[in-house]
């Protein structure tokens, strides 16, 4: 709650998203999982960036079978492969095994990655909850299907809908591109009044290279800050 108001959120599933997007759950009283809109390849659905080789951001994800733009990510499937599952824990052990909170966040991070449930959708919202849970965050979590099965207009009126079927007049959205594509204004107009979520730009913490490595995945945060520290970045935001 902010300013005494109820705040909504919509936001794609994504795979161990960076500290913006659980900032961004965090804030909202509602956060509703985008599940039935267009898969976007090359993005985070299924992939982050962890701290890797050399000391650089290093892609790590998940398989997905016959990724397309043109299905929804509820209708996507992931590959369920045991081996590749157990190497992707091989590769944090070799990467985060002497970082000071590795013990703890494996305990939810690998029965994650080990999860075989073949639905996309179901497997993300899963790892959503655990990760929420560990970073003590309450909001509560539905799914944009509950509104419509499709979506045959845009992304404001996707909003606008939302809005309505769960009764908020009070929108979040992450800055940056989103700034330019949606305006104060016209949401106004659709009585709806719209804020935008920016994380502090002094959020740093103690990583195994002198040089900090912003925008990494939530994995990272999880293995060298403490459940309090976590907490503290968190609430690292304004709006705009």
């Amino acid at each position: 709650m902010i300013d005494g108001k109820q705040h909504i959120a919509i936001m794609q599933p994504y795979f161990f998203p960076y500290i913006g997007y659980w900032q961004l759950i965090h804030a909202a009283d509602l956060f509703v999982v985008g599940d039935n809109v267009h898969y976007i390849k090359q993005g985070w659905i299924n992939r982050n960036r962890i701290l890797g080789e050399k000391d650089q951001p290093q892609y790590f994800g998940i398989e997905v079978s016959r990724a397309s733009r043109n299905r929804l990510i509820c209708e996507t499937s992931r590959v369920v492969n045991r081996s590749q599952a157990e190497y992707l824990c091989r590769v944090l052990k070799f990467y985060y095994g002497q970082a000071p909170h590795y013990n703890e966040a494996m305990e939810i991070i690998k029965p994650i990655l080990l999860d075989e449930d073949p639905d996309l959708t179901r497997y993300l919202i899963k790892q959503m909850q655990s990760v929420a849970k560990y970073l003590g965050i309450h909001t509560e979590i539905r799914l944009l299907s509950e509104v419509s099965d499709r979506w045959e207009c845009h992304s404001p009126e996707i909003i606008r809908h939302t809005c309505e079927y769960f009764g908020f007049t009070d929108y979040i959205n992450p800055s940056g591109a989103g700034m330019d594509y949606y305006h104060k204004d016209a949401f106004r107009e659709m009585g709806i009044n719209l804020n935008f979520l920016r994380r502090n730009e002094d959020i740093r913490y103690k990583q195994r290279t002198d040089e900090f490595v912003p925008d990494l995945s939530i994995i990272d945060l999880m293995m060298y800050c403490s459940r309090d520290e976590l907490h503290d970045i968190l609430n690292r935001y304004h709006f705009l």
